[in-house]
């Protein structure tokens, strides 16, 4: 791993001087952002990024094996991380006329941790070309579904109710009318460092997706009415959670389906934004969801079924150089339909629901953004039942207070 850290690192450095020996006909755009944040939590969370990328707090721990009577939660431990740092480099090259589009490409890295080499994210590189009423992107980027996400201080921006995605795909936008305010988007998606929770891995792997030969495919429309912007789309994805090694390397999988609608409204200094998303299986997504394997079979058969869901945020932001913003989600768990015999999801498939209130306040001065966010976070942890869905719940919350400044470029 640090290997890799290291030669990604001299990637960059060797990308640095092509700005000044780029061609007459290529230009070369550099930007990012080098960031200061320190955060406090009340509770153990998950969290990515070595606690910058914020999800969720983790269950509670009652149990002392030294005192059967001690049931306090374990887990309710303040901690804080103070000026952590973080940033983000990347490049846009804009080329000559290929095929009659104009030609790009991007690549971005981002940097965090307290400690060298820390942690190095590979964010986005991709070609586009882009004709008169339409664009090609091949390469890894934002999911069609992460076209719209809130204004949040913390860099989660609202995961994990709403979506987190990048992968490699091929999407094809194309655009109607001379206004070009309605958009048609076509993609097919590979899963890489999203990927979906399985039996053969711990955690989550793209093995899953690549094992089906199969990528995702979306399909999604857009348009823009004014001063509002409503969208949506749907997205099919084929996994393959298991191999019979021993029958001639035989296929197990599974389908899923997930949609996705959004609406925006922007005016003078005031911003609105939502999103709903509802499908099964949406872990690759980053919400909270899964699969499992289908109880009660003949010996033999193996039969797998996702776990539905649905996600929901909203966010109310207004201002100019001083922006005030509110945001919500919530996210509901709804089962299989089917009774189970193991769950592959978020915290093993016990989380019923979860819900966020988070406030902020930013600042903009110059290429400077300061900004302080508060988030509640409640998730309702139970028990499992056959069929996916949870019962007996308890509510664990976390309280994090985010200060951040920033300087972007």
């Amino acid at each position: 791993m640090k290997t890799k850290n290291i030669l990604q690192a001299l990637l960059v450095s060797l990308f640095l001087p092509l700005s000044a020996t780029a061609q007459k006909n290529v230009s070369i755009d550099w930007y990012g952002f080098v960031a200061a944040q320190s955060w406090i939590n009340t509770h153990e969370s998950v969290a990515g990024a070595e606690g910058f990328l914020y999800l969720y707090p983790t269950d509670e721990n009652t149990v002392n094996p030294l005192d059967p009577t001690d049931t306090h939660d374990r887990n309710a431990i303040p901690q804080g991380s103070w000026f952590g740092t973080m940033a983000r480099l990347g490049f846009v090259l804009h080329g000559p006329e290929i095929f009659g589009a104009a030609s790009r490409a991007k690549a971005e890295l981002e940097f965090s941790g307290h400690s060298a080499p820390g942690s190095i994210l590979y964010r986005h590189a991709f070609i586009a070309l882009d004709w008169e009423n339409s664009t090609l992107t091949l390469g890894q980027t934002w999911h069609p579904m992460n076209d719209l996400f809130p204004s949040t201080v913390g860099i989660a921006i609202g995961s994990p109710f709403n979506a987190l995605n990048r992968s490699p795909q091929l999407r094809y936008e194309y655009f109607l009318g001379n206004d070009k305010k309605i958009k048609l988007t076509g993609a097919a998606i590979f899963q890489a460092a999203n990927g979906t929770f399985g039996p053969a891995v711990a955690g989550k792997s793209y093995n899953y997706n690549r094992w089906s030969m199969m990528p995702m495919f979306y399909a999604g429309v857009d348009f823009t009415l004014g001063d509002f912007k409503v969208g949506g789309g749907v997205e099919y994805k084929r996994i393959t959670p298991s191999i019979d090694y021993a029958d001639d390397n035989k296929k197990y999988y599974l389908d899923g389906i997930c949609g996705m609608i959004q609406a925006q409204y922007n005016k003078d200094k005031l911003s609105i934004k939502a999103k709903t998303l509802i499908g099964q299986d949406m872990s690759h997504l980053g919400i909270c969801t899964g699969y499992g394997q289908v109880a009660n079979l003949n010996p033999g058969e193996i039969q797998y079924s996702p776990l539905a869901a649905s996600s929901s945020w909203a966010q109310v932001q207004y201002g100019g150089a001083l922006k005030f913003g509110l945001f919500g989600g919530y996210m509901s768990n709804w089962g299989a339909g089917k009774d189970l015999s193991t769950v592959f999801a978020a915290e093993n498939g016990t989380i019923d629901n979860m819900w966020r209130v988070a406030p902020n306040v930013q600042y903009n001065v110059g290429n400077m953004n300061l900004g302080i966010e508060y988030e509640l976070t409640t998730v309702a942890y139970g028990t499992r039942k056959p069929n996916g869905t949870v019962t007996d719940t308890h509510n664990v919350s976390n309280n994090r207070l985010l200060l951040s400044v920033m300087y972007a470029f």
